[in-house]
């Protein structure tokens, strides 16, 4: 035993030995003291990236708007901004940069590196107002007399009015939109000549100023679909304090009536607002079909027809279905129909021009249900008062949400898609069969999935929905744009459907971003239209006692 005691003692030793003479691993210090960013934010903004900067050899300039939001008369106080700075790992700034700093003045800072030397920046606030062109476009007839309306495509500095080929533009009048603090050179509304470029410059406070070009140029469009990153928000309108929707959870469907967008509420006139600014308009006056289960809820065909409905059985078991040409024109019955006592008018969606050929869906929501009616539309005329009723299978809905849309006004056989709670699958379904026969992933089922529809746009197919928040907790609140040839598979809240276009922001267009009380009916809608030229895609949507929004894609070849 002693001798292996001896042997053990020996070993510790002789370890001991090597571990003394063994060097440690080195790590040279870092020699860099570089700036690879540089961004400012607000206090009560966490580190949300408000304002960034331009990096010019020793200098550091915050671009800081001179209104915060943009839109609003805040003017930021540059005595209070919070400024964050990505710098290599083991470097650090003096002085350090940690809580309120005050840019009234420039800071002059150094970015020590982890080997001891520094570089010196100078930190400048570059406040301005915003100079942005929010939208411009220009109103004349053509050699025909036809009157047109061309949208820019704005693309740096230069704005470019993409002019089909062979047009001739009489009277071109140029209209724009600008940050509310901002000026344009040119009259709003002013005649203009594009024979040549035309510079157009925007002031705005803090001495801002940016020129443009204003030019005409040959349209283009790509061989299919939507240019990537094309998606520009128009507008978001809260409905309450933009609009003075003051009656909560009522207001819940969308039209799309030439370039008006017509927000139902029930119990109340049609609000119409320009589908473009979502400048508040006017309404529609509805007389004797105003009630809150008369006027239930709108929608309207591809041609820019307006409909209006009832909710049935609770306002009698007549389904009324009204159709009107344009906001000024008057509410005439389209569909009048004895639904003998089935749940009826929550929601109606058209495919098609109603003055041609169309496809009308209402789903019947009753618990369980699995059945909606479809009204066919040939050469201009309804093919009958009564309905086809259709059965799904393999998806059912409950608590009243559900919508369906086909694809084809000329095709009853053709394919159709549908979403509904709690299933809250985005569904394709077989137009023979009526079964699904593809569909994404199912929503978080705590929130409501309860409107969906299809367009055509530039040879490709798209199709939006949206996912809704009852609550005053949790997250959801979306709306979703699919290109349907793009890979119909997996969850776009995740962002893992190969098809996903784009995704509005989780909960930011909702109930919660405007501080309104809780959606409690769980309604809002989701509607699109395509310009006359074809050149462009709106995608508009509304959460109830939230925000109304519009989107813009658009198909040309830059």
């Amino acid at each position: 035993m002693k001798k292996i005691i001896k042997y053990t003692l020996a070993g510790l030793l002789l370890a001991v030995t090597f571990g003394s003479c063994q060097k440690p691993d080195y790590v040279e210090p870092n020699d860099k003291s570089e700036i690879a960013d540089f961004y400012a934010t607000l206090e009560g903004s966490g580190r949300e990236r408000l304002f960034n900067s331009r990096i010019s050899n020793d200098t550091v300039y915050v671009n800081i708007d001179y209104y915060y939001p943009i839109n609003s008369d805040d003017e930021v106080d540059l005595s209070k901004v919070l400024l964050k700075a990505s710098i290599p790992v083991d470097s650090r700034i003096e002085p350090s940069l940690e809580g309120i700093s005050d840019l009234t003045n420039p800071i002059n800072i150094s970015v020590i590196a982890g080997d001891g030397s520094s570089k010196q920046y100078v930190i400048v606030a570059n406040k301005k107002g915003n100079t942005d062109i929010v939208r411009a476009s220009i109103n004349f007839e053509d050699q025909t007399g036809v009157p047109q309306e061309v949208d820019a495509i704005i693309v740096g500095n230069v704005v470019n009015f993409s002019i089909v080929p062979g047009t001739q533009m009489v009277n071109p009048k140029l209209t724009y939109s600008l940050n509310k603090h901002a000026q344009g050179s040119i009259t709003n509304g002013s005649t203009i000549n594009l024979a040549t470029d035309l510079p157009f410059t925007v002031t705005s406070a803090g001495d801002a100023k940016r020129t443009y070009s204003l030019k005409a140029v040959d349209a283009v469009k790509l061989p299919k679909g939507i240019r990537a990153n094309s998606a520009k928000i128009m507008f978001a309108k809260k409905l309450n304090a933009d609009l003075g929707i003051t009656v909560n959870n009522m207001t819940n469907s969308l039209a799309v009536v030439g370039k008006h967008l017509v927000l139902n509420t029930r119990g109340e006139n049609s609000l119409y607002i320009n589908a473009f600014t979502g400048e508040k308009m006017g309404a529609i006056e509805l007389g004797d079909k105003k009630g809150g289960l008369k006027n239930f809820n709108n929608t309207s065909d591809d041609a820019g027809n307006f409909f209006l409905n009832n909710l049935v059985p609770n306002d009698g078991n007549i389904f009324k279905l009204y159709r009107a040409t344009s906001v000024d024109a008057p509410l005439v019955p389209y569909i009048e129909w004895d639904a003998a006592g089935k749940k009826l008018g929550r929601r109606v969606s058209i495919i098609g021009d109603v003055t041609k050929n169309a496809l009308i869906t209402a789903p019947f929501h009753g618990e369980g249900d699995k059945t909606f009616a479809r009204w066919q539309v040939t050469n201009g005329a309804l093919v009958s008062n009564t309905p086809t009723i259709v059965t799904i299978s393999d998806y059912q809905w409950s608590n009243n949400n559900i919508d369906i849309i086909y694809t084809n006004p000329l095709d009853p056989t053709n394919e159709y898609y549908g979403v509904g709670y709690s299933d809250n699958r985005l569904a394709r379904f077989n137009g023979v069969t009526n079964s699904v026969a593809a569909n994404l992933e199912r929503l978080e089922p705590n929130f409501i999935a309860n409107s969906v529809d299809f367009i055509n746009f530039n040879n490709g197919k798209y199709v939006a929905y949206n996912h809704i928040n009852s609550f005053d907790w949790g997250s959801a609140d979306q709306v979703f744009l699919i290109d349907t040839e793009g890979g119909f598979s997996g969850n776009p809240s995740l962002a893992t459907t190969p098809g996903l276009v784009w995704a509005a922001p989780k909960g930011t267009y909702g109930r919660s971003g405007t501080v309104q009380p809780a959606n409690a009916n769980g309604t809002g809608d989701v509607i699109m239209a395509v310009s006359d030229n074809g050149f462009y895609l709106y995608l508009y949507f509304m959460f109830t006692n939230g925000y109304v929004v519009g989107v813009q894609y658009d198909c040309v070849d830059l």
